[in-house]
C-alpha cells in the first residue's frame, strides 16, 4: 500500500486527478480524504500510551476481516465522511501525492517506534463511527480504509488493474 497507491495516484493524468464533484469525489478528493484520516492515527501512535484507554483483558482484537465487515455493515448504513474528515483538495497533484506518501510512512514508522506487538491489542483508540477500537483493528481499519478508496478510484476511472 506504501508504494502502490501513492504511484497510482501519481500516474493519473491532472484531467482524471481532479474530475470530480462534491457528491461524486475526484481521485484528489479522496486522496485528501485519506491524509485527513490517516495523519490522527499516526499521531495518536505518538501518544504516551498511559494517556490511551486501556481494553478489556478479555477482550481480543478483532481480526482484518471483521474490522473489514464491521466498516462496510456502517457504509451500508448510509454513513459517509463529514465534518473534519471531508476532503477540499487545494495544492498540486504532485503535494497531495507526496502528504498522503507522509502520512503512509508516518503511520509505519510511529507504529514500529512506538509500539509492541502486545500492546496493540491492550489499547483503545474511538473511531468516529466504528466507536472503540483496539490499536490494532484501528490500523486494521486504517489499512483496509485506504484499500477501500483506491479500489474505489480504479473503479470509477474502469481501471481493472491492481497496481
Amino acid at each position: 500500500m506504501r508504494v502502490r497507491a501513492p504511484a497510482f495516484f501519481a500516474a493519473l493524468s491532472p484531467g482524471e486527478f481532479t474530475r470530480g464533484t462534491a457528491e461524486r469525489w475526484s481521485p484528489a478528493h479522496h486522496l485528501h480524504h485519506l491524509i485527513l484520516s490517516n495523519k490522527p492515527v499516526a499521531y495518536a501512535l505518538t501518544l504516551p500510551q498511559d494517556r490511551l484507554p486501556l481494553r478489556p483483558g478479555d477482550l481480543p482484537s478483532r481480526e482484518y476481516m471483521q474490522v473489514r465487515d464491521l466498516y462496510r455493515e456502517a457504509l451500508a448504513t448510509g454513513v459517509r465522511a463529514s465534518g473534519r474528515y471531508l476532503p477540499d483538495p487545494h495544492g498540486t497533484q504532485d503535494a497531495l501525492v507526496a502528504e498522503y506518501s507522509g502520512t503512509l510512512e508516518l503511520l509505519e514508522h510511529n507504529l514500529l517506534m512506538y509500539w509492541t506487538d502486545a500492546e496493540l491489542d491492550a489499547h483503545t483508540l474511538v473511531h468516529p463511527v466504528l466507536g472503540p477500537l483496539s490499536v490494532r483493528e484501528m490500523l486494521f481499519f486504517t489499512l483496509y480504509h485506504n484499500e477501500h478508496h483506491l479500489k474505489g478510484v480504479q473503479a470509477s476511472l474502469n481501471r481493472t488493474e491492481n497496481p
